[in-house]
């Protein structure tokens, strides 16, 4: 995408203000208009009011060369100097009030642009798919929503407004000039020609320079956020210093992109300034010699006011340069936040999207095949199996097997590469995504908690949940004793992606947030694995009676987990190498067998004796798993109440 397209983009951006584009706009000219206006006063200021004589270079019907006395002033009179002295007193209030409308509304629009773009952008990342967040960093969104979405925000308040000041400007001087005298106007301008190819220059160097700044901006936003998140495993390793040192290299190269682009600006300012200087030097000479033989109808107050524009024009063609790193800043920015705006978005629902009222729970996996984008090896290969309502299905594997991939096709965090992922017969491509993933609940292996309370993290899938409904998830989950003891309890605040709990907590109360939702299908991957053994065997015990009714998925590495299943699949590999009930596996010798024996086998002959000795009780029968059962029963008697199973 070229410069012209992105600039020609980012203007699109303008038409839903278009009111607030034209008082700006229209703001603009008439404060460029009255400026323009000033000098011709002061010239009939020096040639009438002072010399007293109306040179013949005045007979002219344009108005803004047209001489006072056509308003019935006298020449070399005091009234002449008062009433123009009012006038531009008036002309300058005027002015005031038009230059501060212009820059208002233009800030204004800018700002309005800005929200649209940043809204846009978040808008944008929300809806793509895993598999975009796989590829991406955090800290390259961070830096193209705000800062690169700010550059434009500064191009459209100061870069365009400025711009077409300094346009309007120049045109319309450079147009008075030439009605005054030719000549003179060409020997002031000439050199300003030069300064165009100078800022050519200049904004030739800057675009890509820019860019570059932009790009070591990035990269350092990546290194803080992967620096706080991975603050742990820094101090951990004792890192700190390489870290310090990293950041700081990538730092002094940002340091020295900066510097180059300062030196081409210090560079550029002192330049423009000179040729402004000389174009003086010239309306100075040439109209004094002029005036002296009489050539061309320059008089005294053609120089003055020659001198006037020229110094008018100045500040403007100095500022040229500024208004090109602007709009330079601008389209470097603007390629960039139009890459994430432009990504495609591989995870959409249909036009014709159908949309489920209810579900059932009916899952069936058809020959299902999963390769990931910019890979070849495929993940999952062959998949087929079929899960009903109120079944609990097992999925059990080494790492790296395609676990977490396959539950992820239910909700359709990621699309099939081959097969289909029905829901009650209903490709899940073929519904609306929002249809199927109200219907989902889903406990991941490391759960992110918001910075909020407890209470908002528990109910973030049901905001309109109720008090009781809020505290019954949570017994349910085993989560309400440890919540309560807190001195807030409920409206205790949680750190960033929730350090302040303890992993068991936030699984807990990542649990709790899933059976809130009443979901028909339940997905726990691995989500009890940062739980104590004592831990696990009560959310077990409150997740045995929620998932009556529902259909369950279980990923989990400890096999004690998974032993009730209805259905246990072992992958290997991407693809289903045994399948079936607890006892049937044990039976296959296989790798399920193998993995039970150095798991469980010892530790479950142990358990069976004790219990034949009186040694311990039914884990059943303990008060705690009682209490759990009663907390539980009481979370579906409220659910029943909302309309749930």
């Amino acid at each position: 995408m070229n410069s012209f397209v992105i600039w020609k983009r980012m203007m699109m951006y303008l038409k839903p203000y278009g009111n607030w584009a034209f008082l700006a706009f229209g703001a603009l000219i008439l404060s460029n208009v009255l400026v323009i206006i000033i000098p011709t006063i002061l010239r009939d200021v020096i040639d009438i009011g002072i010399i007293g004589e109306m040179p013949l270079a005045y007979a002219t019907p344009d108005i803004l060369t047209q001489p006072f006395t056509d308003l019935g002033m006298t020449y070399g009179k005091p009234d002449y100097m008062l009433i123009a002295g009012l006038l531009v007193v008036g002309l300058g209030v005027l002015r005031g009030i038009t230059g501060f409308s212009f820059r208002y509304f233009g800030e204004k629009l800018s700002h309005f642009i800005a929200y649209d773009i940043r809204n846009e952008v978040y808008n944008k990342v929300q809806n793509q798919s895993f598999t975009y967040h796989d590829e991406s960093q955090t800290g390259t969104i961070i830096t193209r929503a705000i800062s690169d979405v700010d550059e434009i925000q500064r191009y459209f308040a100061f870069g365009l407004l400025d711009g077409l000041n300094t346009a309007l400007l120049v045109l319309g001087v450079s147009i008075i000039m030439f009605i005054t005298s030719p000549i003179l106007a060409i020997i002031s301008l000439l050199p300003l020609i030069p300064l165009a190819f100078f800022s050519r220059n200049f904004a030739l160097f800057v675009d890509p320079a820019w860019r570059g700044i932009m790009e070591r901006l990035q990269k350092l936003g990546n290194f803080l956020q992967e620096n706080a998140t991975g603050a742990e495993v820094v101090r951990a390793f004792t890192r700190e210093e390489y870290e310090i040192n990293k950041f700081a290299t990538e730092n002094e190269k940002l340091y020295h992109d900066h510097i180059r682009l300062i030196d081409k600006w210090a560079t550029y300012l002192p330049i423009s300034a000179f040729i402004i200087a000389f174009s003086t030097a010239l309306v100075l000479f040439f109209g004094a010699l002029m005036e002296q033989r009489g050539w061309g109808g320059v008089t005294v107050g053609v120089v003055v006011a020659f001198n006037a524009y020229v110094f008018l024009i100045a500040q403007p063609i100095r500022f040229l340069g500024f208004v090109i790193l602007l709009i330079t800043q601008a389209i470097s920015s603007g390629r960039r936040v139009f890459e994430i705006l432009d990504a495609p978005e591989l995870i959409a629902d249909k036009p014709d999207a159908l949309v489920l009222d209810d579900i059932q729970g009916i899952v069936q996996f058809k020959d299902v095949h999963l390769t990931y984008p910019n890979t070849t090896q495929p993940v999952l290969k062959g998949i087929n199996f079929t899960a009903h309502p109120g079944e609990v299905v097992a999925i059990v594997g080494a790492t790296g097997s395609g676990k977490s991939s396959l539950v992820n096709l239910i909700p359709r965090f990621y699309d099939v590469t081959a097969g289909c992922v029905t829901i009650d017969g209903h490709d899940v491509r073929d519904v609306k995504l929002s249809s199927i993933r109200d219907r989902i609940g889903v406990v991941l292996q490391s759960s992110l908690l918001f910075s909020a309370t407890i209470r908002e993290n528990i109910a973030y899938g049901n905001p309109n949940a109720t008090d009781d409904e809020i505290i019954a998830a949570a017994k349910a989950a085993n989560a309400h004793g440890f919540i309560t003891e807190f001195p807030d309890g409920y409206e205790t605040r949680v750190g960033e992606r929730g350090v302040t709990l303890s992993g068991g907590q936030k699984q807990r109360v990542a649990i709790a947030r899933a059976l809130l939702i009443n979901p028909r299908i339940l997905i726990l991957d691995d989500s009890t694995s940062s739980v104590d053994t004592k831990t696990e065997y009560a959310i077990q015990q409150a997740l045995s009676i929620i998932m009556r009714g529902r259909t369950t998925f279980i990923i989990a590495q400890r096999l004690s987990s998974v032993k009730d299943a209805d259905q246990i699949l072992v992958l290997k590999d991407g693809e289903i190498i045994e399948r079936g009930r607890h006892e049937h596996l044990l039976s296959l010798n296989g790798y399920y067998a193998e993995t039970y024996r150095l798991q469980l086998a010892d530790q479950e002959k142990v358990r069976q004796e004790l219990l034949a000795l009186g040694e311990i009780v039914a884990e059943d029968d303990t008060t705690e798993n009682v209490d759990v059962r009663l907390a539980t029963d009481e979370f579906r008697a409220i659910l029943d109440q909302i309309g749930g199973d």
